[in-house]
């Protein structure tokens, strides 16, 4: 089910009314939104339900042995085994076809005769898997490390791991932020009143991230991107150059989107959910695109990979191992391709030598401007983002030899994909004093104004948006 269709808006509103007005006691509203939330989540494929509740289930047990446990040997012990049973659910659905591929492919290259194979399994792999994954770790790590105690409710955790404007691509809501704003949410509305719900807030987000996905990240895909990375072979390259730089925009509007919506719904039950982007086009660094870009993955990365690697505290060398095998690793978590892995490398790369030439052991013999450093960030991820759409070395190769194809006349320079291009990059460089105005405008208008400017938005969006709804890029991960 995806949040721009009318199935979910029904959905949506049922949920909404029953758990704001029906539902009038803390227990009550944690059955409820569980139930709804496996709802959801059974749209996708009911039978992986199965496999998320068995998650709920094990965290949560986990949760205990350590949180209980004061003796130090004991806790690292079911820590560890926590990250086993975790790490070995998401690898064997995500990553177990890549492995015995690649297996089978040494033993023939080494054992020609050889008659063993791994077997090669066929299912889809569950919705939301990677997300709900890192969540869990993210419960048990924070219990770990005395950021919170172990939780006592089962439907607490069940809540943490499949809340349904977060289930399928994010963002990854640390546990000790969640577990604390539930509590508030749950009693939101009820005598105490301790909080009302954004409803200004909530609404635009969700405008915004509709326009996003539904304008932006849909015409671009289809009348730039798609076509042109369909058939390299045949375009010009000025039009492979073009679909590169629309890809960029359309994997920033779709996923940021997705968040914008995920955050606005959360919002009306009354969910805090952290900012995922913060306009990362205009990074002037690879390390400050990363403090810009799905900032709840990275922030995930840097707090329980990067740090536990040694982060910055043991001199240069152990700091750039740590940078590059953080981002390796993020590579990998995206899916189980080289090509994956070889983007995450880029990164690690890119982030290790910013940190040395940080450090003073290159010489800045002239440093660029501003402006120059934006455009030198937004190129490397450009190129990178090439590498992560790419799903084999031979498509990337072929990507490469296609630039420097220079017959016929370039076809895709047309006006309507010209401007959602430059107004897709162009919204990165919206000031945040004039967003403030607009909110601000948008607050003091009268309800009756407010639900008309709502009505023509959503008339707009029929008039000028495609029919159906293509599913959100992270989808996949």
């Amino acid at each position: 089910m995806l949040f721009p269709t009318f199935s979910f808006a029904i959905f949506f509103l049922c949920v909404f009314v029953c758990f704001r007005y029906v539902y009038r006691g803390t227990l009550q509203r944690k059955i409820f939104l569980a139930a709804a939330s496996y709802l959801f989540y059974a749209f996708g494929d009911w039978r992986y339900c199965f496999l998320l509740l068995f998650s709920s289930l094990v965290n949560y047990y986990f949760g205990i042995f350590i949180g209980k446990n004061r003796d130090h040997i004991k806790r690292k012990t079911f820590l560890v085994l926590a990250v086993i049973v975790n790490l070995s659910l998401l690898g064997f659905f995500k990553y177990w076809h890549f492995f015995a591929n690649t297996a089978n492919g040494l033993i023939l290259s080494f054992f020609p005769g050889a008659t063993f194979a791994f077997t090669l399994f066929k299912f889809l792999m569950p919705l939301g898997i990677s997300f709900y994954t890192f969540k869990a770790l993210s419960y048990i790590f924070d219990i770990y490390l005395c950021k919170m105690a172990h939780v006592t409710s089962f439907l607490d955790v069940l809540n943490y791991l499949s809340f349904f404007p977060q289930i399928a691509s994010g963002p990854i809501v640390h546990a000790h932020d969640f577990f604390p704003d539930m509590k508030i949410a749950l009693e939101s509305g009820l005598d105490s009143e301790p909080r009302s719900i954004e409803m200004n807030r909530a609404t635009l987000l969700i405008l915004c991230g509709l326009l996003k996905k539904l304008i932006f990240a849909n015409y671009l895909s289809t009348l730039l991107v798609d076509p042109v990375f369909s058939d390299l072979a045949s375009h010009h390259s000025l039009d492979i150059i073009l679909a590169a730089f629309g890809y960029s925009v359309v994997i920033y509007c779709d996923f940021s989107g997705y968040s914008d919506m995920a955050i606005g719904i959360a919002l009306f039950f009354g969910f805090h959910t952290p900012k995922n982007f913060n306009s990362p086009y205009i990074s002037f660094s690879v390390s400050d695109f990363w403090r810009r870009w799905h900032i709840t993955f990275s922030s995930w990365l840097r707090d329980y990979l990067y740090f536990s690697l040694g982060g910055s505290r043991f001199g240069l060398l152990r700091t750039l191992f740590a940078l590059f095998f953080t981002m390796i690793l993020g590579g990998l978590w995206h899916g189980a391709s080289w090509t994956f892995i070889l983007w995450g490398a880029m990164q690690g790369a890119a982030l290790a030598f910013e940190r040395v030439f940080n450090y003073g052991l290159i010489p800045a013999t002239k440093r660029l401007t501003r402006f120059g450093q934006i455009g030198l960030t937004f190129l490397f991820t450009t190129l990178s983002w090439v590498v992560f759409r790419s799903d084999t070395f031979d498509s990337l190769a072929l990507f490469f030899r296609s630039l420097i194809n220079f017959t016929g006349t370039p076809v895709m320079y047309v006006p309507l994909v010209c401007i959602l291009l430059v107004l897709g990059l162009g919204m990165h460089a919206i000031p945040r004093s004039f967003v403030r105005k607009c909110f601000n405008f948008f607050q003091v208008l009268p309800l009756v104004l407010k639900a008309i400017a709502v009505s023509l938005f959503f008339v707009f969006l029929s008039i000028v948006g495609m029919s159906g709804v293509a599913p959100f890029i992270y989808f996949q991960f």
